[in-house]
Formats: C-alpha cells, sequence, structure tokens
C-alpha cells in the first residue's frame, strides 16, 4: 500500500455504504411507525380531556375564592422603633 500525502485520508467504501444502508433503513422505519405514533397520540389525548375539564372546574373555582387579608407579623420591638422614628422625624 502507498503512503499517502499529508491531509489526504484513504476513502472507506464499505463504512460509507454501510451508513447510506443504516440510514435508509433508519428512514423506512420512522416512516413506517408514523402512523402508530399519531394514532397513539390521538388516543392519549383523548384520554387527557376528561382531566383538562376537571383541572378547568378546579381552577374556576379557586379564582372565586376571596383572598385572606396580609397580616403584619412584623415583631413588636420593631414596631416600636418605627412609631419612635417616625415620632422624632415630624
Amino acid at each position: 500500500m502507498p503512503p499517502l500525502l499529508p491531509g489526504k485520508t484513504k476513502t472507506n467504501w464499505l463504512a460509507n455504504g454501510l451508513k447510506i444502508a443504516g440510514a435508509t433503513i433508519a428512514t423506512v422505519w420512522l416512516i413506517t411507525i408514523l402512523p402508530y405514533i399519531l394514532l397513539f397520540s390521538l388516543i392519549l389525548a383523548l384520554l387527557l380531556i376528561p382531566t383538562l375539564r376537571r383541572l378547568r372546574s378546579e381552577l374556576e373555582q379557586t379564582i372565586n375564592i376571596e383572598p385572606t387579608p396580609l397580616t403584619d407579623i412584623t415583631p413588636w420591638h420593631q414596631k416600636l422603633i418605627k412609631k419612635f422614628n417616625n415620632w422624632r422625624v415630624k
């Protein structure tokens, strides 16, 4: 086998042929399985309809709830300091 020049590589026709054959087989397989994937997704979407309806009704129930008023949880000593500072500034 003669030595290759720098930058030249030997082409491996068998490897390229196997790559092309594998890509072809994968493409045909994906095209074949596509109708089954679409059918499965349709069935799954139909099964989700009752769940989404219940979720929507629960969401509408929670939207109608009146919010509770906020509770001031500031410690008493900080409230006292704030009142003192406000009194001192005026």
